[in-house]
């Protein structure tokens, strides 16, 4: 039986593959990649940084377990220097590896639905949140398609995501601002966020201010009720939107309830009774027209946002993105997009495998990556 001979670094030739198109050359233009004392390519570089994301040690073990693999010489100094002039590269290959997976077919009435969110991220001894990752997940492929990293104050919002016409952003009840909604709409999306019993200002057709837990008295447990709602402007025209309730059965009810009662007495705070009325209802607000999407395909297209709550689990536990090894500003932002690198390589690495070949990918792009 013949056998190929694998050359070496056979494993990071497959990995070059997934890297978009120019990202030896954007080490370059972005400063990453300034002199061959520490490697013979930007590729050198970046494998030794990706080591040192997914490695559980700190700059010295990584540097150490590296040389002794074969993978680079360099001292922990020139590892941390490389860390912090890398962080614009890393930034644009993180954002590159995203664009891919924007590109998918739209769901049945040109719908695609994308479950945001944001996490916060800690400094070793911070009592603070220093940084925020901001996330956007295609529930058609449980893909991440966007995300912003920002400080620690850096507020969540719908406006922050960028959209395209026939996107429904899903978010939790932190997202119900109206300065978000109205970009997401002109933008030709829609969004479907769960409602605070306390929301901002709503008005009905007429112009009157409504609050959702006034219109659900007569619901009944497992019954779904709709109101046309519009969020006002002063700017320019109101847009049109609907609330949809669904009343829990009363087990559930008891358990939201209990919930409540064990977070009001932890924190020593008096639990509002409009906080007990609203616990029997799932309260949710939405821009997707009812001719598009009745109420109940609402409620059902809103089931899916837990969706999103795995993929950060997945992310901080598997790759342990909730623990930073670095203090340094620079340094730790570098750690951040490097483990989203891995994140969104992984994530297109099981792609092609699922879709092109058993093994993942194509013996072509291998010899593309030779070449080059």
């Amino acid at each position: 039986m013949k056998v190929n001979s694998r050359p070496k670094q056979d494993e990071w030739r497959i990995i070059e593959t997934l890297l978009p198109d120019g990202w030896q050359n954007k080490a370059w233009e972005l400063g990453a990649f300034r002199r061959s004392r520490y490697g013979n390519d930007p590729g050198d570089v970046l494998r030794l940084l990706l080591f040192h994301a997914v490695n559980d040690g700190g700059l010295r073990s990584t540097v150490t377990e590296a040389k002794a693999a074969g993978i680079a010489s360099m001292s922990a100094v020139g590892l941390f220097k490389r860390l912090r002039t890398s962080v614009p590269w890393l930034r644009w290959i993180a954002l590159e590896l995203c664009r891919p997976l924007r590109e998918r077919p739209k769901a049945p009435a040109n719908l695609r639905p994308r479950a945001i969110d944001s996490t916060t991220i800690q400094e070793p001894g911070s009592t603070t949140s220093n940084w925020r990752l901001h996330y956007s997940l295609d529930l058609l492929t449980l893909g991440c398609d966007w995300h912003e990293l920002t400080n620690g104050r850096g507020a969540e919002g719908l406006q922050r995501t960028p959209v395209e016409p026939g996107d429904v952003l899903i978010g939790d009840r932190n997202y119900l601002r109206l300065k978000g909604i109205r970009p997401v709409v002109s933008g030709g999306g829609h969004v479907l966020i769960r409602m605070k019993w306390g929301h901002p200002r709503l008005e009905n057709p007429e112009g009157d201010r409504i609050k959702a837990l006034d219109l659900v008295g007569d619901l009944q447990a497992g019954q779904i009720g709709e109101w046309p709602v519009c969020v006002p402007s002063k700017d320019g025209k109101p847009i049109p939107a609907r609330i949809i309730a669904l009343k829990l059965s009363r087990p559930l009810a008891e358990a939201a309830i209990k919930r409540l009662k064990k977070r009001a007495s932890k924190r020593q705070q008096a639990l509002n009774p409009k906080s007990i009325q609203a616990a029997h209802f799932i309260f949710l607000f939405t821009t997707i027209p009812g001719t598009i999407l009745d109420a109940s395909g609402v409620a059902d297209l809103y089931r899916f946002r837990w969706q999103v709550e795995i993929a950060f689990k997945r992310h901080k536990q598997l790759l342990a993105l909730g623990q930073l090894p670095h203090k340094d500003p620079l340094a730790a932002e570098a750690w951040i997009l490097l483990k989203l690198i891995v994140a969104l390589l992984l994530e297109t690495l099981l792609r092609q495998a699922e879709s092109i070949s058993p093994w993942g990918f194509s013996f072509d792009q291998l010899k593309g990556a030779d070449a080059s």
